[in-house]
């Protein structure tokens, strides 16, 4: 028995893997099958280091030992992790396009593939996996039971084969050309640019077309150096088939291999992509101010707010700052489009509305200096919606400009809601010179200032209806007396419960302003 025992980590993987093959190779295993036990072992290693060792670390253990049967080896990987079968783990569904696939448990998939026998223990509160694997991975399926002949060539007739030759940086096929032959690479190297794939010198390319059921190219490929290569036709494949079951079994488990490493690229691409967006998503968010109450000194008024992407990010922001020590600040937006291209220039809207808004400017200066710095270099013609407002914390007035946004609503009284009125302007970023309104109005303390994106009122639910404005005030209305963080989250659940499940199609965001009259100072007595 050989055995490795290192740290649980990725830095580990290299020796684990060569030490599969060294033993591999001192077991006379062929290079194509060493592979394939390097591939089981390392699922099976990431595996652990990703969910046993999740949050603790700990060490793996590798055993290679001889099988039951003649050819045969087990390989026993070993941790002290959180506890896994890896037999209770479903399948993957391979028939699912990549954007409905649900990731993960591909790994599971390709260690199942791989190896002969899988077996699991839990011992003296650890992991033990076990593979068991000949010289080579029995089928289930029709084709004769000898092991696949090892010469690189899989048995092609090489000498009765068409020879071509390509340069450096010649495009062997397109993705979606016709298949109407197989290569076999002789010498030299080729990449499949869609997948990151290099075909090497020894192996086959063009099988997937060939058997699959649409007989086109489902990858490009260009070559990496000048390429010498023996081709074969369809139809001659099939010649071949019926006079040699061996080799069409051979070349169908190819297609199979082939078709799980392209799989893994994807899914491990589109994994790439969604731990990418989901570290955008953290850092957006971490520009909004999310500490509340955000001014714990100050009495003279209240305010919270809340922004929802659609998806991993979004266009939606809010921003509330103090301009002096008399003047509040708040600004919402809604930047056309979705996605990263929005949470870019989201952060450019907010950022230039911040600064215009320090220097003192009233509102309509402020949408009208942003405007004109966004629309020169605005090629991607995005624009975004705005409504800023500053509060007079001592006097109650409130000056505000709009910029193409849905008008915020303001109390009336007691349960009542009503459009804080004023002109509404052009989007920013669209039309250069368009003239923004500054309106002025006096609150009472306990009036609250509402501000919302239209991804509220337009939410939809399972038949397509609106949440709608109509809907917006009514629930609002009932609010009455509640904090601006008790009002936020009903406004939300209320929502939410109107939706029903039914994904969102925009973001939704809140910011709720209460004033509560100037600040009175105390007296400290005769």
């Amino acid at each position: 028995m050989f055995h490795l025992r290192l740290p649980g980590r990725l830095e580990s993987l290299g020796e684990f893997l060569n030490f599969v093959s060294d033993r591999a190779a001192e077991s006379g295993f062929s290079s194509s099958r060493t592979k394939e036990i390097q591939l089981a072992v390392e699922e099976a290693v990431v595996n652990i280091v990703r969910h046993a060792y999740a949050h603790s670390p700990g060490a793996v253990e590798l055993r290679w030992m001889k099988g039951a049967d003649p050819g045969q080896v087990a390989i026993e990987i070993e941790d002290t992790g959180v506890p896994f079968d890896v037999r209770s783990a479903s399948a993957p569904n391979l028939q699912a396009g990549l954007d409905n696939r649900k990731v993960g448990g591909l790994g599971v998939f390709f260690i199942r593939q791989m190896a002969d026998k899988v077996g699991y223990r839990r011992e003296a509160d650890k992991n033990i996996l076990t593979l068991t694997l000949g010289a080579w991975k029995p089928s289930s399926g029709p084709g004769p039971s000898e092991a696949p002949r090892a010469d690189d060539s899989l048995g092609f007739p090489l000498g009765s084969m068409a020879r071509e030759t390509h340069k450096k940086g010649d495009v062997l096929f397109k993705a979606g050309d016709r298949a109407d032959k197989m290569y076999y690479i002789a010498r030299g190297s080729l990449k499949l640019p869609e997948i990151g794939k290099v075909v090497k010198e020894g192996e086959v390319i063009g099988e997937m077309g060939i058997l699959s059921p649409f007989h086109v190219r489902t990858a490009s490929a260009v070559c990496e150096e000048d390429l010498e290569a023996y081709t074969i036709d369809k139809e001659d494949v099939i010649r071949l088939f019926s006079r040699d079951s061996a080799l069409a079994f051979q070349l169908v488990n190819l297609c199979i291999k082939r078709f799980i490493e392209n799989l893994r690229a994807e899914t491990e691409a589109k994994e790439r992509i969604q731990s990418e967006l989901r570290i955008a998503r953290e850092i957006q968010i971490s520009m909004l101010p999310r500490v509340f109450p955000p001014f714990p000194d100050r009495t003279e008024f209240d305010i919270f707010a809340v922004m929802e992407p659609a998806k991993e990010v979004g266009g939606d922001f809010y921003d509330f700052f103090l301009v002096d020590d008399k003047r509040l600040c708040v600004v919402i937006g809604d930047v056309s489009g979705k996605g990263v291209p929005a949470a870019l220039f989201m952060a450019i809207c907010k950022t230039l509305l911040k600064t215009e808004a320090l220097r003192g400017l009233s509102p309509g200066d402020i949408l009208d200096r942003v405007n004109r710095t966004l629309i020169p270099d605005n090629e991607t013609m995005m624009f975004v919606t705005v409504f800023l407002l500053i509060l007079n914390v001592e006097t109650g007035e409130i000056r505000y400009s709009n910029g193409g946004h849905p008008p915020p609503l303001i109390s009336a009284g007691p349960g009542r809601f009503e459009i804080l009125d004023g002109p509404t302007g052009t989007v920013l970023g669209a039309v250069e010179g368009c003239p923004y309104t500054t309106t002025t109005r006096i609150l009472t303390p306990g009036d609250i200032v509402f501000l919302f994106t239209d991804g509220m009122s337009e939410a939809m639910n399972a038949d397509q209806e609106l949440f709608s404005d109509a809907r917006l005030i009514s629930r609002l209305c009932e609010e009455t007396g509640k904090c601006t963080a008790d009002l936020i989250r009903h406004m939300r659940a209320a929502v939410q419960a109107f939706a029903d499940g039914t994904p969102p199609s925009d973001d939704m965001t809140m910011v709720a302003l209460a004033f509560k009259g100037a600040a009175r100072s105390v007296s400290a007595g005769p």
